[in-house]
């Protein structure tokens, strides 16, 4: 019987937590206007094939999946914060800074950016061959975190 509670308890707690943590579907017009701005610039052409809006830590946050495959999540004023392009292909070069750009090619001259995300402090950024680099804008490398919590990255 005990053992039949706790089940039932499971069951209950793993149903309302994927109940809280879903994304609240919304048509691609409830984005917020500068996040329409950047699909119609950086993604012309491309549809959104779904869009979802869920209660973030900082507010209202909002993941889009394009047609094409890429994928995009925007934070609560629509700016970006992560993009993944399509597979084979690499993210909108407008979008990544300079010195960010002219270090992959410097280094890394036959890798493209395939996803990138702002991270305190600097972006995140993926090539095509996997691998991640933790850069700042001017792109030079940027030091993990230290201490004894949780990193956020």
């Amino acid at each position: 019987m005990k053992r039949m509670v706790s089940l039932m308890l499971l069951t209950l707690v793993v149903s309302v937590s994927a109940t809280v943590y879903a994304g609240t579907p919304i048509k691609s017009s409830e984005l917020p206007a500068v996040a329409q701005k950047f699909l119609s610039k950086h993604f012309p052409g491309d549809n959104v094939r779904k869009a979802e809006k869920d209660q973030g830590r900082r507010g209202m946050e909002y993941e889009v999946d394009l047609t094409s495959g890429a994928e995009v999540e925007f934070n609560a004023d629509g700016g970006w914060k992560e993009v993944k392009a399509a597979r084979g292909n690499s993210v909108p070069s407008a979008i990544v800074p300079a010195g960010i750009a002219k270090h992959v090619a410097a280094n890394y001259s036959k890798l493209t950016i395939v996803e990138i995300s702002r991270k305190r402090g600097g972006y995140k950024v993926e090539l095509s061959n996997g691998s991640e680099l933790l850069l700042t804008e001017d792109g030079k490398a940027m030091q993990p975190r230290q201490g004894g919590g949780r990193s956020r990255h």
